[in-house]
């Protein structure tokens, strides 16, 4: 398994009042990922319009696809990284 950084921005005019409604299925579904070993871990930016997800991935479709599966992601444009642990 790799590791993968996917960085979700919010979409320009993004209701904040149905991403709010929608988080109790959100918190469910990264739960199911968690408990899988895909998700790591979520990490959220409300002054830059980001949520940057931690992802165990084979690839970066592998790591694309888990998010795929989080209700929000209808709210995001999102972009993958690869990612090393540190050295040393």
């Amino acid at each position: 398994m790799n590791r993968f950084m996917v960085v979700a921005t919010f979409k320009p005019g993004t209701d904040q009042d149905a991403v709010t409604a929608m988080a109790p299925q959100e918190g469910a579904a990264a739960k199911a990922l968690a408990d899988e070993g895909v998700l790591n871990s979520v990490r959220v930016s409300l002054a830059r319009d980001k949520v940057f997800l931690e992802v165990s991935a084979d690839d970066a479709d592998g790591a694309t696809a888990a998010i795929n599966r989080l209700p929000m992601v209808i709210f995001w444009d999102l972009e993958v990284y690869q990612v090393a642990s540190p050295v040393g």
